[in-house]
């Protein structure tokens, strides 16, 4: 064992191999369909394309987020936009909103930041109604 990471036999690794053998065929595919899509958008448009979607971002990071990016789920009072925490070491990053939004900017910057499974749960809402849909 190596920093609590377990070793893999042989077998085993085969084992996961087989396994995974469909969820890896399915990324290979979607990897080169997606490197012939980028090839046919084009390089230099593509790179423009990126900047542009990085620089918008950054804008409504500023615009929207105390402090400017994430931060540690204990420090989101929020309890709709603190992220999940899984037990063990790992720590989920999460968002919180700067004070004294506007309400329009409030709703367009807490659909950015809700965490996956909070956002999961207002899809069900919306597609199944009242109650969450796994319960």
């Amino acid at each position: 064992q190596s920093r609590g990471v377990p070793r893999v036999s042989p077998a085993q690794a085969a084992r996961l191999r087989a396994w995974n053998g469909l969820d890896w065929a399915l990324y290979a595919h979607l990897n080169r369909s997606f490197w012939r899509r980028a090839e046919a958008f084009g390089a230099a448009r593509l790179r423009r394309e990126v900047a542009r979607l990085r620089q918008r971002r950054q804008d409504l990071a500023r615009r929207c987020l105390r402090g400017g990016g994430p931060l540690p789920a204990r420090a989101i009072a929020d309890g709709r936009l603190r992220p999940f925490q899984p037990p063990g070491r790992a720590q989920i990053l999460g968002y919180a909103l700067r004070a004294g939004l506007a309400p329009a900017d409030r709703e367009l910057c807490a659909r950015l930041a809700t965490p996956e499974l909070q956002y999961k749960d207002i899809l069900d809402r919306r597609q199944f109604g009242g109650g969450n849909a796994s319960g």
